[in-house]
């Protein structure tokens, strides 16, 4: 009887093993960059190049740019262009946009971001 006692108790302190290691791991809080007053004030920063407009062009452009600690912006590239007015128009709204910094684990971190732009007339 006393060795049947010991196998259930056995049975349970591996049971309780196996709960302690399947606890779920933290995952450290991290964001992307974000525009001050979000989407919206980056789409009222990006101006839809006239020429174009009257042309009924179309384009699509990839920024690729820094964004430090502070929010700040630099090295602003092309990834993929539109075409030399969208490209414009895509940095112009960058540069006079805002940005909030990455974070990673509640602390802001520089970051290099990609950013699509997709202008379509209306």
């Amino acid at each position: 009887m006393n060795k049947i006692k010991l196998t259930i108790s056995n049975v349970i302190l591996l049971v309780a093993a196996l709960s302690v290691s399947a606890e779920p791991k933290v995952k450290a809080e991290c964001c992307q960059p974000s525009p001050v007053g979000g989407i919206d004030a980056l789409k009222a920063n990006t101006q839809f190049p006239v020429w174009a407009q009257e042309y009924d062009l179309e384009g699509d452009v990839l920024l690729n740019f820094q964004v430090d600690i502070y929010g700040n912006v630099s090295d602003i590239q092309v990834s993929e262009s539109g075409g030399d007015l969208f490209d414009e128009s895509a940095i112009d709204a960058v540069l006079r946009t805002d940005w909030n910094p990455a974070r990673q684990a509640g602390d802001a971190v520089a970051v290099t971001y990609l950013l699509p732009f997709h202008f379509r007339s209306k």
